[in-house]
């Protein structure tokens, strides 16, 4: 065998839980009544000159390490694969099961569909690595500015409010103008399909900016991602299997949800589709590569929440919602003082992913992107950890739901440290190989 052909396979297993479970994805939990579409494990394992990585999307709100790295171990047995080589990342669908408790509610998860997922998700990685052939890489990128927005606006007080929140938006005593966002989006949709050396279509990755939190409802499903690999599959063929991974998107939700989620799905898949057909290729040698690092960060002190935090938030009338968030206080307030989350990258070719623990504001995210020494480099957030969110200092300033005790658990401290280790991360990658 060429040990300088890249080799690439693909792999997919059902992970849709039973219904009737508790659904996350908001303040309270939703029971499940059926299925929309499926839940799923994709797996993409690339290996090319001795050394092969294995990216994983799963439709997931998040895994937290302890699960992560349960399911790591169990897929670098099966298949070979280095665990520091192995990403598992959750697409962040607010359509699925809950996943850990204290994520808002308590005695919400199912311990027995917890204890499936190491061996479900394990089975889409022994499945891809079995399944690796010659392969060409192409890199294609859509910028997509319409049908997402930064979700948190600036008011008079300076203070933020989350776009969901219309009833206090559109209260001109209350909120006499808004004066404009309060962060960018990150436009780049970008695509690698990977070809048989016949020129079909083997798999496809892609990472894009933006939460999977469209639909809601009371069934299961994976949100846009679904229509994408849909479309996908349209153009390239029923075999083709999508990995999505989301970028860093902590203050981005889509424009147009609820009963019309899929108009906004579908255009974002046309924009994928539109991307992969655009893709040029790579041409020379492809190097393959991954790093992890545990570090140990800061927890969030809860005494440092000013004391109107919570009360001046508007859950669409409902009020702060203190009745949640103070028991999400105590729930921080219990955890260790240093919490460890694991950062990592990989690398093909020219193209570099960050991982991230938690759910990222997009401006770090522009910095690791800005920062990075790869041509090309996206941010894969939620991966082989669930930290919740990581906002900026201008965001804590400006006391939005991002920032409250709960929804944030790590200091602003530990969420510097954790952008400053995926640039330093891929500034090694690329440096170990430009030295060989």
């Amino acid at each position: 065998m060429d040990d300088s052909q890249l080799r690439v396979g693909f792999g997919e297993t059902d992970i849709t839980p039973p219904v009737g479970l508790y659904m996350c994805g908001g303040l309270d939990p939703r029971e499940n009544d059926g299925m929309s579409d499926p839940l799923q494990s994709h797996a993409m394992v690339v290996e090319c000159g001795g050394a092969r990585i294995a990216v994983v999307g799963v439709d997931l709100i998040g895994l937290p390490k302890a699960l992560s790295d349960e399911i790591i171990a169990e897929s670098a047995g099966r298949s070979g694969i280095g665990r520091d080589a192995i990403l598992i990342a959750s697409s962040h669908t607010h359509s699925g099961p809950y996943t850990a408790e204290g994520l808002y509610s308590f005695q919400v998860t199912d311990a027995e569909y917890l204890s499936s997922l190491p061996d479900r998700i394990a089975a889409s990685v022994e499945q891809a690595a079995g399944r690796v052939e010659p392969a060409t890489m192409h890199i294609g990128r859509s910028l997509v500015h319409h049908g997402l927005h930064n979700r948190r606006v600036i008011c008079p007080d300076g203070k933020a409010l989350n776009t969901w929140m219309p009833e206090a938006l559109n209260d001109l005593e209350l909120v006499p103008q808004v004066l404009g966002t309060a962060g960018p989006v990150d436009p780049e949709l970008w695509v690698i399909r990977f070809d048989r050396l016949d020129g079909s279509t083997l798999g496809i990755f892609y990472n894009f900016s933006l939460h999977t939190n469209s639909k809601g409802g009371t069934t299961w499903s994976a949100d846009y991602p679904c229509v994408v690999a849909e479309q996908m599959r349209e153009t390239y063929g029923p075999q083709v299997i999508c990995v999505y991974t989301p970028g860093a998107c902590a203050d981005i939700n889509v424009t147009m949800g609820g009963a019309r989620w899929r108009e906004s799905a579908a255009y974002f898949a046309e924009q994928a589709v539109d991307a992969a057909r655009r893709a040029i290729p790579v041409e020379g040698p492809i190097r393959v590569g991954a790093v992890r690092r545990e570090i140990g960060v800061p927890r969030r002190n809860p005494a440092d929440q000013p004391p109107e935090a919570i009360g001046r938030l508007n859950w669409g009338g409902a009020g702060g919602r203190a009745d949640v968030f103070d028991r999400q206080a105590d729930w921080v307030a219990a955890m260790p003082e240093q919490l460890t989350v694991v950062v990592g990258a990989a690398r093909i070719g020219p193209f570099a992913i960050a991982s991230n623990p938690g759910e990222l504001f997009v401006e770090h995210g522009l910095t690791i992107k800005r920062r990075s020494p790869f041509p090309h480099t996206v941010v894969s957030e939620l991966t082989n950890d669930l930290i919740m969110y990581q906002p900026t200092r201008e965001a804590f300033a400006q006391q939005g739901y991002e920032t409250l005790v709960g929804p944030n658990r790590v200091s602003m401290e530990g969420v510097e440290r954790i952008v400053e280790t995926a640039v330093e991360l891929t500034e090694e990658l690329w440096d170990k190989h430009h030295a060989e």
